[in-house]
């Protein structure tokens, strides 16, 4: 059993979580950066000042900066990894069990790693290597560590596992990504509703059932339905006493996947990939193994960077529609793609792409993880293009910095205009969010001259191994430690 608190990963821990839920949560809006600075490190400080948290906690404690050298030829084949978001529900739904659980294809992320430390903190037996991971909860000690949840947003998923296997639960209310209010009220109200008596005080919420209930209720809220808050009453209800009703469940692939684990291990759920899911409650679950799904933000990510840099790239092959829409809606706008036998091809260097209004909604729709990706490959059609982003509408943190880069681009209340196409320009830009930042890799990468990006700590929150990847199929780009100018480390 580890000391009963959170020290930094052995190799490098996280601030914030990102995710691809489709609700809103608590935290803070963000500030953007200030796109009219000259002086990097006077832009960097004052995000600091306005909460911002730079600190990518390496084991000497040094922030990294990220040098690109953009306009360079790409072009080959890439490895998807597993589904981060697909994994942290995945870890979280091991404590339903004191029997072995084992999860293949487990990305080397920060979000990942972080999730393993909180499962040895409440007493887990975990071992993860080389994408495996083996967890046996045989007992579970306690409460998660408050500075570890506070600290991701994905510790939120251990709601539903601890109150149906412990009967009870505290944390604090999670941390994330800072994109807008996003409140884990749903999450508490289907909670309530299995028969949980909740509070909320100093920061914690409690939860409590002497037995769980099933019963019919709402996963759906004004932004769509909480993919979060779905698995969280999923997770409840396989140990419920009875029958619950979902309705207006999250639909998302990562969603289906993890119920068909806990199928797996011998729970009881109907209605797989739909909006209404029956779950029947069973008195226990057992062991299991289970491969993750792809991941699909990742896919969408490299997809984008081919046709934003007119490179032809070839991915494994996945099922498309794991991306909802985007295949489908680039297609229809000249994108050019080639499904063979092993692979899904990228002809970026042959596509003629057209103009695009385009809108982020649940799945199947166009992931909104995947809005700020495509607002960097819209900065290179020509013609006015836009994307309203229906999901969190303050989630444009990345344009202040795609404008330094030159991108002729405004928002116009939750909908990003962009008017193309721009050849944008090397220059200093900070990574605010995990998505935002794979946004400002795709514009360095595609940019005359060399850029230099700043928190790039949030990227590896939920891209495994995205530098080499890159410079793998031809990118430039080498990390580099961020100096004070009295010539210590950031930290």
């Amino acid at each position: 059993m580890l000391n009963r608190m959170c020290n930094s990963d052995p190799v490098t821990t996280q601030a914030e979580l990102g995710n691809a839920s489709n609700e809103p949560y608590y935290g803070s809006s963000s500030p953007h950066a200030d796109s009219d600075s000259t002086s990097h490190p006077a832009r960097y400080a004052s995000a600091q000042s306005e909460g911002l948290n730079f600190a990518t906690h390496v084991k000497d404690h040094s922030v990294q900066m990220l040098r690109v050298q953009g306009g360079r030829p790409l072009g080959g084949r890439v490895r998807i990894s597993g589904s981060k978001n697909a994994g942290l529900p995945a870890l979280a739904a091991s404590l339903l069990t004191d029997e072995s659980v084992t999860l293949h294809r487990v990305p080397a992320l920060n979000d990942i790693r972080f999730m393993v430390r909180i499962l040895e903190d409440l007493g887990c037996e975990i071992s993860f290597k080389a994408g495996e991971a083996h967890i046996r909860a045989r007992e579970i000690d306690g409460d998660p560590f408050p500075e570890c949840v506070r600290q991701m947003r994905a510790s939120v998923c251990l709601l539903g596992p601890l109150v149906a296997r412990m009967k009870r639960v505290s944390m604090p209310l999670p941390g994330g990504c800072v994109i807008g209010q996003r409140p884990i009220d749903l999450h508490l109200r289907g909670l309530k509703a299995l028969g949980c008596e909740i509070s909320i005080q100093n920061g914690l919420v409690s939860a409590s059932a002497g037995h769980l209930k099933g019963t019919t209720l709402s996963m759906g809220g004004p932004f769509g339905s909480t993919v979060t808050g779905t698995v969280n009453i999923i997770c409840a209800a396989t140990l419920a006493q009875g029958t619950t009703v979902i309705r207006d469940a999250a639909r998302e692939p990562e969603v289906a996947d993890l119920c068909r684990m806990l199928n797996k291990m011998g729970a009881k759920i109907g209605g797989i990939g739909e909006s209404t899911l029956t779950i029947e409650g069973v008195e226990r679950l057992h062991g299991v193994s289970h491969e993750l799904i792809p991941d699909r933000i990742e896919f969408g990510t490299f997809l984008l960077l081919a046709l934003a840099s007119r490179s032809k790239l070839e991915l494994p092959k996945v099922d498309p529609s794991l991306c909802g829409a985007l295949v489908d809606v680039l297609a229809a706008n000249g994108a050019e793609f080639e499904e063979t036998s092993d692979f899904f091809v990228v002809h970026g260097n042959r596509s003629n792409l057209r103009p695009m209004c385009l809108e982020t909604l649940p799945f199947p729709g166009l992931p909104t993880d995947l809005q700020a990706p495509l607002c960097a490959l819209l900065t290179q059609i020509f013609g006015e293009s836009s994307i309203k982003e229906n999901i969190y509408p303050n989630r444009f943190t990345h344009i202040g910095e795609l404008q330094r880069m030159g991108a002729n681009i405004s928002t116009d209340g939750p909908q990003a205009i962009i008017r193309g196409a721009t050849q944008l320009s090397g220059t200093s830009v900070i990574i605010p969010d995990l998505r935002a930042g794979a946004c400002l890799y795709l514009a360095a990468l595609i940019a005359k001259g060399e850029s230099l990006i700043y928190g790039v700590h949030h990227v590896d929150r939920g891209y495994e191994n995205f530098d080499e990847k890159l410079k793998q199929i031809g990118a430039v780009l080498q990390r580099e430690e961020v100096v004070r100018e009295n010539g210590c480390k950031e930290i």
